[in-house]
């Protein structure tokens, strides 16, 4: 059955898609909740050697005579300040013109002020153990691109509204349990469960909504899904402006998961997947249901003749293709000339704007001024970017402003590593420029890499790029641990990064306007085309082009979302 034909009967924006549209698009605050998350619960405060109270002769000192007596002072970027990693082996007066130092064999302590706690501090995550910290994060977003395969192939399997509900059921036991966690291996393992599941529940309920939607209304809801993590970034920023302990935090940003278990009664499974599964009776037993929310009669006469018109077409209305037609491998992405140029841009573009952007993302707290207001400040660049990047690729297409953003990206990066890090609002503006270019570069990269992946090939196409950009997120993390060798270091890897991501993707056709290719015969005639700006001419051509707002391709954009949960 071609379900896009009920919807037109049933309506492709009637009250119960409008209805699932804002449920479903809250999936995905939660999963900002969490991937933001170790900004706060793995803060890093200030802190110094543990130090002595008194001498070893047992005289009383106050606290700064303890402090010039055990740890030494340093020098970071023309300023003096107490040593972090370093302290005296005599803690005394005696022998101070030739005094020795060594690393903090009797641990750490930590301002205060503004972090009560974290798990930093709660497990000594600094000096020569600060790899630990990126650690953990990696192995979340490890979870998280392990997540997007497995529950990708469950919910093909089993449905969309199982696989939903039992990935929020377990995102919330785990992220509850993190919350408690004796140990930094069991927080680690806790977390890359979180991560998993919680992609797990933002893929099927992207794929549900797009599925339920009519066609004109797929790219505002695969954009809606991509703004909503963004606000899950600034309800992240007030709870931890409110919340200062990590366990509790912890414990806040797992919560707003549990109203969503309700939606086992509320959310219908996908019909476009119940038709294609054959499981016919249950498929109509919702989709009279949705009807009836709609106002509209459907009989079971009208289920019927929709079926039987539909007789021998696949789900999208396409006339399944013979046993002989041509059969499409993974190595069709190489093969041609322009497909392993296509191949090979696209990789390295997805892989350095989802290193660049969790970089940036992460790396908020760590900019000169009050934490919390520049991570929320942040968040609200980012949606703003989301907004921009849909009326840009509207009227320009994905490939120039991806190109000018990523570029603008670059040069802010470039910018801030050679900026004082003391300079205050220069810095701070700098870096909100530069999240503000990769936010849009990222959100078009997501949309134009599935257009310009030909039809027969689209899912191996994005689906190779999505796993080559999950290193970029396990790697983001260690990129800023290059600030440990020298400061502005980080910020050359990042702006480099961004300008080489633009500079790969030039040598991609555009796509905006035109028929989108089908084989990768077909895109070797629209390169050849737009050398010669002629018009190209693809066989049984039934895609449409994304030159209106509001309207895209059916199977491009499915594909695009697809990619955007795994990712």
């Amino acid at each position: 059955m071609n379900y896009d034909a009920v919807l037109q009967h049933i309506g492709e924006f009637g009250a119960y898609q409008r209805r699932i549209t804002v449920l479903l698009s809250l999936i995905a605050i939660p999963a900002g909740l969490h991937t933001g998350a170790m900004t706060f619960i793995a803060a890093i405060p200030e802190h110094h050697c543990r130090v002595p109270q008194t001498t070893s002769a047992g005289v009383n000192l106050t606290r700064p005579e303890a402090l010039n007596l055990s740890v030494p002072m340093e020098v970071v970027e023309g300023t003096r300040r107490l040593s972090r990693c370093r302290r005296y082996d005599r803690p005394d007066q005696a022998g101070w013109l030739n005094r020795t130092t060594s690393t903090c064999t009797g641990g750490w302590e930590y301002d205060q002020s503004q972090y009560r706690s974290s798990i930093v501090t709660q497990y000594d995550l600094v000096c020569g153990r600060a790899w630990l910290r990126e650690l953990a994060q990696s192995i979340f977003m490890a979870g998280v691109g392990l997540g997007g395969i497995i529950f990708g192939v469950i919910s093909d399997r089993v449905g969309r509204h199982v696989t939903l509900m039992t990935c929020l059921l377990l995102q919330l036991t785990f992220g509850v349990c993190a919350a408690f966690s004796p140990s930094l291996t069991t927080f680690a393992v806790l977390r890359f469960l979180v991560g998993a599941f919680c992609n797990g529940a933002y893929c099927a309920g992207l794929v549900m909504g797009m599925e339920s939607l009519g066609p004109s209304k797929r790219t505002a809801f695969g954009m809606l899904m991509c703004q909503m993590p963004a606000v899950g970034y600034l309800v992240l920023g007030l709870m931890a402006y409110f919340i200062r302990d990590w366990w509790l935090l912890q414990l806040a940003l797992s919560l707003p998961t549990l109203p969503l278990l309700m939606y086992w009664w509320f959310v219908s499974e996908s019909p476009r997947w119940l038709i294609v599964a054959k499981k016919t009776d249950r498929a109509r037993l919702v989709i009279e249901r949705i009807a009836k929310e709609n106002g509209v009669n459907f009989s079971q006469e009208t289920f019927q003749k929709l079926n039987g018109c539909a007789e021998g077409q696949n789900d999208d209305g396409r006339t399944p293709p013979s046993s002989k037609s041509r059969k499409y491998s993974i190595v069709d992405l190489v093969r041609t000339p322009q497909m392993r140029k296509i191949t090979l841009a696209m990789n390295l573009a997805w892989l350095i704007a989802v290193c660049v952007y969790y970089s940036l993302v992460l790396g908020t707290s760590q900019l000169i001024g009050d934490h919390y207001v520049n991570f929320v400040l942040g968040a609200c660049v980012e949606m703003v970017a989301i907004c921009v990047a849909w009326l840009l690729m509207a009227r320009f297409g994905g490939k120039r402003p991806f190109i000018g953003f990523m570029l603008v990206a670059g040069a802010s990066c470039l910018a801030l590593a050679g900026v004082p890090h003391d300079s205050g609002i220069v810095t701070t503006t700098l870096a909100m420029v530069g999240r503000f270019g990769i936010s849009i570069g990222f959100g078009t990269l997501m949309v134009f890499s599935a257009e310009v992946f030909p039809t027969v090939i689209r899912n191996m196409g994005v689906g190779q790029a999505s796993m080559v950009s999950r290193l970029g997120g396990i790697v983001a993390p260690f990129v800023g641990l290059l600030g440990n060798a020298w400061r502005p270091l980080p910020f050359l890897v990042y702006g480099v990064l961004c300008c080489l991501a633009g500079v790969a993707v030039t040598v991609i056709p555009e796509t905006l306007g035109i028929s989108l290719p089908n084989t990768p015969e077909d895109l070797e005639r629209l390169v050849r085309s737009q050398l010669t700006t002629a018009a190209p001419e693809f066989p049984d051509e039934a895609e449409r082009s994304r030159a209106v707002p509001g309207v895209a391709n059916s199977s491009a954009t499915t594909t695009v979302y697809q990619m955007v949960s795994s990712v």
